[in-house]
């Protein structure tokens, strides 16, 4: 009988290994799925944190998660770009010193609603924003709650209206100065006595002065109406020197009366790739210029040669020149740098607005460079190639 033992106790020993593999076995097939399940859960985790890095890389908006105190803890790269570099770490008064968006997050703190406004902040540059708050959930056992803070540059879009309320205030105003003198003519003509011409005549000479001014005015809103819509011009090869001499002897009575004198140094054979009607208009408003805003005995002379960007051509004057701050904006819309006599001059303040957003149409650049009292250098460049030209048009 006791030899008999030992093998008893190895073939219960035997028994309770079978049965315990066989409980293994099926704990395993039971946790095969919960397993996989767990896999699928972790990959589907980490495609929408993928996801979510993209989104957040290729969001134009600034969006920065802050703590109450408004400290950032996380920021877009668009965060960086409005905010500046090494914002992690530093509050939103410390990145932008401005108190109005501190304010606003409290507000959203202490009521833990959303909470938007435009602000205006004047560091790290002064930009106009569009600022959106949102409190985010947080866990129980959270340290402390963080909030969403989602900030638009507005700044391009409040300068383009404020762009277009100028314009509608200035053409009002051009308008009103010529129609006012007409009918005061006009009134005037009524009242005075019927047998003296002369009178009558002084009356009727101003009428058809103000008119013309208008028709100027006009004419030259509705060319840059057309430019600013960006049509693809349809451009041929021009030969420039002959174009230019045809401008100039259309402005010779200018030339005279200005007594001034016109150099073109423009080869023959220089060809430029534009619209004709077009570039008639740019070169005519620049020779005109350097014509009115000279001084008697100065000179105007007409370049033109090639550069890497296609064709440069340049009308230099030895006039009056332009102060520095006021050649950034001397492509605006009825920007004048001396109104009176501009006004005295029959300018309408539109021609270099003109010449901006045609040569930008052909897909090329316009520059300026003045100095007050020596004289006034304008020029533009166009691409030489067709192709280039309409692909430069059609992207900007």
């Amino acid at each position: 009988m006791i030899g008999w033992l030992p093998w008893l106790l190895v073939l219960a020993l035997g028994i309770a290994v079978t049965v315990l593999m066989v409980k293994l076995r099926r704990l395993e097939e039971q946790t095969s799925p919960i397993q996989r399940r767990c896999e699928d859960l972790s990959a589907e985790l980490q495609h929408y944190r993928s996801l979510l890095h993209y989104t957040m890389e290729s969001l134009q908006d600034a969006v920065v998660l802050v703590t109450a105190e408004g400290t950032i803890v996380s920021a877009n790269p668009a965060a960086s770009r409005l905010l500046g570099k090494g914002i992690l770490g530093q509050t939103l008064l410390q990145r932008t010193l401005c108190y109005d968006l501190n304010l606003l997050l409290t507000r959203c703190v202490q009521t833990m609603r959303p909470q938007h406004a435009e602000l205006r902040f004047p560091h790290p540059h002064p930009r106009t924003v569009f600022v959106r708050i949102l409190p985010l959930p947080t866990a129980p056992q959270a340290a402390g709650s963080n909030y969403l803070v989602v900030m638009t540059d507005i700044s391009e879009l409040r300068r383009l209206e404020q762009i277009r309320s100028d314009f509608v205030a200035n053409v009002s105003h051009e308008l009103r100065t010529p129609l006012a003198s007409i009918r005061a003519n006009a009134e005037a003509l009524l009242e005075s006595p019927p047998d003296d011409p002369a009178v009558q005549q002084k009356f009727l000479n101003t009428i058809v002065q103000q008119t013309e001014r208008l028709t100027r005015m006009t004419d030259d809103l509705l060319v840059l109406a057309k430019a600013e819509a960006r049509p693809i011009p349809q451009t041929q090869e021009i030969h420039l020197s002959g174009v230019v001499h045809s401008l100039v002897e259309q402005l010779r009575t200018q030339v005279e009366e200005a007594q001034v004198t016109v150099v073109i140094d423009v080869p023959e054979d220089f060809v430029v790739c534009a619209q004709r009607d077009q570039l008639e208009q740019i070169l005519w408003n620049l020779i005109d210029n350097a014509i009115k805003y000279n001084r008697r005995g100065g000179q105007v002379r007409i370049q033109a040669r090639k550069v890497p960007e296609g064709s440069e051509v340049v009308v230099e004057d030895t006039g009056i020149g332009i102060p520095n701050e006021h050649l950034e904006r001397i492509f605006e819309r009825f920007y004048r740098v001396d109104k009176a006599r501009s006004r005295a001059k029959g300018g309408t303040g539109l021609g270099l607005s003109i010449v901006k957003h045609l040569v930008e149409a052909h897909g090329g650049r316009v520059w300026v460079e003045s100095e007050l009292n020596v004289g006034s250098r304008f020029g533009f460049v166009l691409p030489d190639s067709r192709t280039e030209s309409v692909e430069n048009a059609a992207a900007s």
